[in-house]
């Protein structure tokens, strides 16, 4: 068996494939596999990926983020208008991109480039009409542009057949729609949101939603018709179909929030109310009986626990006593915890024998060549399958399981206020006041973490973050009883607090946030303090070092966790594995919205841009790890991870984020996990946008930029696509 056989798709690995690999770091954990053998099973795999893995993923991703980026460019150039250039040679260059990307798609038709010149070149209509309506000013509106684009992308869809495409299609139409009644009135959620839809015509609003949720179902009945004769059609992805159904749940959530809780000033839509609990009503009995889809659960669950939060302070909305308020924290508490249950029940209802959209039969058949290769033996074997899949939880359901511990955690805080406001400890507040009750939530919370059961530790979870935070705040007193809200000394006291509790809550949830913030906090404290005390450039190297200290710790621990797993290090491999990164991320967009939070914040004495450092750091962290894996360790690979290195270490010098993110999808693919994958391509393209929205150069410059990186990272996928070999001899078996 190839490394291909194992995954269903070429650039990334399988999904049981995944699973499984994740699934013998439980054996290594437990000492039943060594941490070498489990390795042969990740390259087995292809989780680990080898030379041709990297080439099969790094060509189209390449190929793709180049062309983006030359797209972009001609947007910018047409935005730019340079007024001495004719007006026939800035349709010829818009034009000329349209044509080479076309020549593109029908020389390559079958290879992966041929999508991502499609969707490119789809991209650059805009620009051209864009172009066109900036010359000749033809005084149309916004929205007949997007109109004249959609029906652009409606025919490209229909021939590529690809989601990205079809996703595409679907945004333009919201974007028209909402362009076109934005002369109306303002535009759609803002007036669901804050001001109603007082001039907003009804049966528009009617007709919209009936024709989202139209859509949606298409969308799911071909997707049901395509699963049952091709599984791996693209029809049967489920990404874009959660997607417009969490857009469409939003809309309906938002309108019936203002219904419930009179926000509007208008006349409350009860066509809309019905139309949410039809949709969730048949949601329900489709996803739970006919077609079982937690995450579709998870997002009609969701938006059930925002309108029964709105409806519970709307009952409450008269009564300003303590008891009033008491009883409000109480029952929003209680019903945010039913529906976490109710979702944790779904869970272990729905997948109680086998891991969440992974398929049995191609589990079995994956361990069984496994078995014959004599990767795994059939008592190991056996141990996976005695698994209990109910304690995995999907990364929606953790993620809304996390935002839900959050606000349950803020409602703790409230009544713990409420307590202290009764026995009258709110008068002289204190440090003492704060840190005795936070104590006590902690021990609670510790508690919780210790107990067996998923619903308990979620409990605790929402407990530690409140213990957490009430901690950081007492001991922000205790050394500022005057309350003159330092940066300096509101991060340093929060780094033993965010320590000592990682170390005592046995939750990788709330490891993971805790390391995101001391991670954040370390760079931004060890920043404010060289500011204090060191000259500019000696600040710019410490806090370089710093950074560079961070970046080579976490390649390290990337490289050794299949080791670690067999150690006492166990559970700290994943908080930390992705912890570190999510703190870096975090800084990174920290570095180039200061102006943003000067606004909230007064600017702090010795603080100076972060971005600099911040990214000299990474640079400087990458570059090193990869030098000495190449030079004194010689791994396999070595050599194209120190080429990878050095190109995102040039780019995050210039702007931290960019090169990050570009190192994030290389860690995906390393990792194999295809939901790290697309996280890293959001936050690469959100950080791209707020960088260049932020950046001090004109559009000329701006579009010259893109379009040099764009010709960069083409001349990258080729050489990729020449240098680095096709094959590999395979040598997978024990030895």
């Amino acid at each position: 068996m190839t490394q291909n056989e194992a995954g269903s798709k070429e650039w990334m690995p399988s999904r049981a494939a995944e699973f499984l690999c994740r699934q013998t770091e439980r054996l290594v954990k437990s000492g039943s596999l060594t941490p070498a053998a489990c390795q042969r099973i990740y390259d087995f795999c292809g989780v680990r990926p080898g030379y041709p893995e990297w080439r099969k993923f790094l060509v189209p991703l390449l190929s793709l983020l180049g062309l983006l980026s030359l797209v972009a460019g001609a947007v910018f150039f047409v935005a730019w208008n340079w007024a001495d250039m004719p007006k026939m040679a800035k349709f010829a260059l818009a034009e000329l991109l349209i044509v080479a990307l076309a020549v593109v798609v029908w020389w390559r038709w079958y290879d992966g480039i041929a999508r991502s010149a499609l969707l490119a070149a789809g991209l650059g209509f805009g620009a051209l009409f864009a172009l066109y309506g900036q010359i000749y000013q033809t005084g149309a509106d916004s929205w007949e542009l997007f109109r004249a684009w959609l029906f652009v992308f409606l025919p490209l869809a229909l021939i590529a057949r690809q989601n990205s495409l079809w996703f595409c299609s679907w945004l333009l139409a919201n974007l028209t729609f909402q362009l076109y009644y934005a002369t109306v009135s303002m535009s759609l959620m803002d007036s669901a949101v804050f001001d109603g839809l007082d001039y907003f015509p009804t049966t528009a609003l009617y007709s919209y939603l009936i024709a989202q949720t139209l859509c949606l179902i298409i969308r799911e009945v071909l997707a049901m018709r395509v699963i049952k004769h091709n599984p791996h059609s693209w029809l049967a992805s489920r990404w874009f179909s959660r997607v417009m159904a969490g857009f469409l749940l939003l809309v309906l959530t938002c309108i019936v929030a203002e219904n419930i809780s009179g926000w509007g000033y208008d006349t409350p839509h009860p066509f809309v109310t019905a139309l949410w609990l039809a949709v969730l009503v048949v949601s329900y009995f489709f996803y739970r009986y006919r077609y079982p889809d937690l995450c579709m659960l998870t997002l009609g669950t969701a938006s059930a626990a925002a309108v029964g939060c709105v409806l519970i302070v709307q009952m409450f909305d008269s009564s300003y006593d303590v008891g009033g308020l008491f009883m409000l924290g109480c029952l929003m508490a209680l019903w945010l915890a039913g529906c976490g249950a109710l979702m944790l029940y779904w869970r272990r209802k729905l997948y109680e024998s086998q891991p969440v959209e992974v398929s049995s039969t191609e589990m079995a058949v994956l361990t069984e060549r496994l078995r014959r290769n004599d990767l795994l033996s059939q008592a190991q074997i056996e141990e996976i399958q005695q698994y209990d899949h109910s304690s995995h939880l999907p990364w929606y359901l953790r993620l809304t399981l996390g935002i839900g511990g959050w606000v349950a955690a803020m409602i703790i805080l409230f009544l713990l206020i409420l307590v202290l406001y009764v026995v009258d400890l709110l008068n002289d507040p204190n440090a003492a006041t704060v840190i005795i009750p936070s104590l006590l939530l902690a021990i609670v919370a510790g508690g919780l973490l210790r107990m067996q059961g998923v619903s308990k530790h979620h409990i605790g979870l929402a407990w530690a973050i409140a213990a957490t935070c009430g901690l950081c705040f007492g001991f922000y007193l205790l050394f500022e009883p005057d309350w003159e809200m330092s940066f300096l000394v509101g991060s340093l006291c929060s780094l033993p607090v965010l320590t000592l509790m990682a170390l005592a809550m046995r939750d990788r949830t709330f490891r993971f946030m805790a390391i995101t913030a001391l991670t954040f906090l370390l760079i931004l404290s060890g920043n404010l303090l060289t500011g204090m005390y060191l000259p500019p450039v000696t600040r710019f190297w410490a806090v370089s070092a710093l950074v560079t200290v961070i970046v080579i710790f976490w390649l390290w621990i990337i490289r050794e966790q299949i080791n670690l797993k067999a150690t006492s290090w166990a559970e700290a491999v994943f908080p930390l594995l992705w912890g570190i990164p999510s703190g870096l991320i975090l800084q990174c967009f920290s570095a180039i919205n200061t102006s943003l939070l000067f606004d909230v914040f007064w600017r702090p004495a010795g603080y100076f841009p972060l971005s600099g450092g911040t990214g000299a750091g990474i640079a400087a962290g990458l570059v090193l790890v990869c030098l000495y894996q190449t030079v004194v360790k010689k791994t396999p690979s070595a050599m194209l991870y120190l080429v990878a290195a050095v190109v995102c270490g040039v780019a995050a010098f210039y702007a931290p984020g960019i090169g990050l993110g570009l190192w994030l999808l290389l860690m995906a693919r390393y990792q194999g996990n295809q939901g790290i994958l697309a996280a890293s391509g959001c936050f690469l393209a959100l950080y791209v946008i707020d960088w260049y929205y932020f950046l001090g150069v004109s559009l000329l410059q701006k579009s010259l930029l893109m379009f040099v990186t764009g010709v960069v990272l083409l001349a990258l996928a080729f050489a990729a696509k020449k240098l680095i070999p096709v094959r590999k001899e395979e040598a997978y078996a024990n030895p």
